[in-house]
Parts: structure tokens; sequence; C-alpha cells
């Protein structure tokens, strides 16, 4: 598919928009480099690569007022709105970066992003899908968005021990419970998917675990445990779970590493804070399956059908970077270094996506939905859940690196 053939159907507008950007020395040499296939360029330390997507994450969040991140920015549209979805989780984020860096601006910029999340909380105690444009516009409930922004509060309350987060992941928590279908699964009218029922939901399934830990409901603890038997269920023989894609009738109809990720993630924390050994197979079995792929093909397609087979030519570069983050806890738990080894791999192919010396500010340092740019996912935008779990990877990386430098001195 050529570039035209992938602008079709966007307006005169956004096209001439974009072309103003694209005259910019920075965009102009990105776009030729992903276009014309050209070598990405060797990585930096690890160290340099978080700090430039901590310092985007910044730029996104000071793009609005109030505290929220902006979900991402557009070679076609500019700076997106702000996502309350990805600002709940980007909260974790920054609060451990405070902590290695000792930066205080980082935890100050995670209590704003809590502060502002409270703000925009629906009455019923739900999270709205999709950006937020304001309060005069219709704002529909998402369980999954629910979930990741619980994490965050969660999170803060750990930080602060102010009342007012734990009330309001308390909240949520509750309209979660309320809203769940008998057998495990969220399967509300979700206008951002055309699927009616995810499995990636167990990520919200491990929010209520985190919640329960703090506010021990028992109404939190069954409702996750409802959904991570329904999520078990979907998972096949080979590693591969049903109902896991975003749509089914246009792009991402196939499962994109992003969603397996979620799903990993969601199963390896729930894992952590039960200790059933049933959570850490799952994730064993789709994560080992992944590392086979990757070990044969040195690379990791952005999409995969029910038999592992893709014929994506682009990597999600979201999903590479939690794929690794999941490889990295596997190789803490059973110390198997094939799991390291090509985690480090992933990382430093995210990192050779990044541009850490581009002029323009508005892409320096941040990810790509996809590499090339011109990918299936999130085609031509920067995206704020790609600095982020770029930024948790290279933590995570630098940490397993000091233990493992300190075992062989």
């Amino acid at each position: 598919m050529t570039i035209l053939d992938q602008l079709r159907g966007v307006s005169p507008g956004r096209i001439a928009a974009a072309g103003l950007r694209a005259l910019h020395p920075s965009l102009a040499a990105l776009l030729c480099r992903d276009v014309l296939g050209m070598p990405l360029p060797r990585p930096r330390s690890s160290r340099e690569h978080l700090d430039a997507a901590m310092r985007w994450l910044c730029r996104a969040q000071d793009r609005w007022p109030g505290g929220g991140v902006a979900a991402g920015y557009s070679l076609l549209d500019g700076w997106q709105q702000p996502y309350p979805e990805t600002t709940g989780y980007i909260i974790p984020t920054f609060l451990d970066y405070a902590r290695l860096t000792r930066q205080q601006e980082f935890r100050d910029r995670a209590i704003r992003m809590a502060d502002w999340e409270i703000r925009v909380q629906l009455s019923s105690g739900a999270v709205q899908a999709g950006v937020y444009r304001g309060e005069g516009n219709h704002r529909r409930p998402a369980a999954f968005n629910t979930g990741q922004v619980i994490l965050g509060w969660c999170r803060a309350f750990a930080e602060t021990e102010d009342q007012r987060y734990l009330d309001a992941a308390g909240r949520a928590g509750d309209w979660l419970a309320a809203v769940q279908g008998a057998g495990g699964a969220w399967s509300l009218d979700d206008p951002e998917t055309e699927t009616a029922v995810h499995a990636y939901d167990v990520r919200t399934a491990w929010s209520l675990l985190e919640l329960h830990r703090l506010r021990p409901y028992t109404r939190y603890a069954e409702a996750a445990s409802r959904n991570l038997d329904w999520a078990l269920a979907q998972q096949q023989d080979n590693g591969w779970f049903e109902n896991n894609a975003f749509f089914l009738s246009r792009q991402w109809v196939l499962p994109l590493t992003h969603t397996i990720a979620y799903v990993m993630e969601g199963f390896q924390e729930s894992w952590r804070l039960l200790g059933e050994d049933r959570y850490l197979h799952a994730v064993e079995r789709t994560a080992g399956r992944l590392l086979r792929i990757f070990e044969l093909r040195r690379f990791l397609a952005g999409e995969f059908d029910a038999a592992w087979r893709t014929t994506a030519t682009y990597a999600c570069l979201t999903g590479s970077a939690q794929v690794a983050g999941v490889w990295m806890r596997l190789y803490e738990h059973n110390g198997d270094l094939r799991y390291l080894n090509a985690a480090l791999k992933l990382n430093d192919f995210v990192k050779a996506t990044q541009r850490l010396r581009s002029l323009d500010p508005d892409i320096r340092g941040g990810v790509k939905g996809s590499q090339p740019i011109q990918g299936s996912y999130t085609r031509f935008t920067y995206v704020n859940w790609g600095a982020k779990f770029l930024a948790d990877a290279l933590m995570l990386e630098e940490r397993l690196m000091a233990e493992v430098e300190r075992k062989l001195r």
C-alpha cells in the first residue's frame, strides 16, 4: 500500500496541514527513512532513551491544562486531546521514574494526573471511552479504561495516603463489579471497538485485585476471579487468545502484539498477587510462542492470526515494548536467559526507532505507533502509551542488568 493509498479519504485540509508539518527537516528525514525502508540507527544507552521518553511524556502532559496527558502527536492533526485511560496507567510510570531519578518533578506530575482523573471521572464512577473533549461532550463509560485508571489511583494512594484517590478507585471498582456480565466478561457498548468482549480486560481484573489489597471488599476479588476464569477459557493450547482484537470489519481485525501483551500482563500481575500458577502457565504458553517466533525471524510483527501466522510487515512498537517487559519478568522468575536476551534485543529495536536528537520537540523522544510510521497501527502518530511502555521496559532492564552485573563481580 502506497502513502497515497493510506491517505485516501483524508480531507484536503488535514493533508495540507500535514504537508506543512512535513516541511520540518526532522519530519522530512523521518518520513524518507521509514517510507524507503532505510536501516535504523544504532540505539544509544537505555538511560538516554528512557530520559527522552519521559521528557516527551512531559511535553504531552503540558499540551493541555489540568494534568491529563495528550493521547499522542499526529503528523496529520498535531497534538491530540488528553486521554483518561492512558493517563491513568502512566501515573505509576512517573512515580517509578521519580523514585529512580529522585526528581520531585515527576512525582508532582503524577499527582496532577491523578487529580485530573478525579475531576473527569463520570458520576457513575466509571472512566470514559476515548479522549477527553470537555464536559459538554457526550462521554460513554468503558470497562477497560476504568481499570487502567484504577491502577493509577491505587498507586497514587500508596504514595500519598490521600483518601481521595482510594475513594475514586472504590467508586470505579463498584461500577465495574455492578456491570460485569454473569460469565465474567465485560460486554458494554464500547464506541472505541466493534468487539463485544475482550480477553485483554484481564488487565482490568488485575486492577480490581490491586484495589482489593487496599480496600478488601469481597466484590472486587470475586469480580476479578470471574474475569480471570473467563479469560483463561479464551486461551487455546498454542497460547492464542480468542476475543482479543479491537475490530471485526476494518483495521486491527487480528490481535495486535499490544493486546496480546495486555493479556499476558494481566495474568502475570494477577499471579504475582494471588500466587495461582495457572495464571503464570497461561503467560508462559503465550510468551514462549512469541519468543520462538522472535528467535526464528529476528522480528516481531505487529499482529498474528490464530495459528501465529502473519502477513504484517510492520511492528507495533507499544506491543514490542510490552512483550519485552513480560519476557524480563519471566526471566526474573525462572532465570531463563533466553527471555532476557530476547527482551534486550527487542528493547534495542524500539529504542532505535526513537529520535533523540531531533530538532522537532514534538517527536523527540516519542514512540511511534508503528515501525515504519505508515504501518497499520495508529498510522503517522506518536502515542503516549508507546512511550509509557518503553519507559517501563527500560526501567526494568536497568534494574535487572544491575543485578546481573552484581552477580558477575
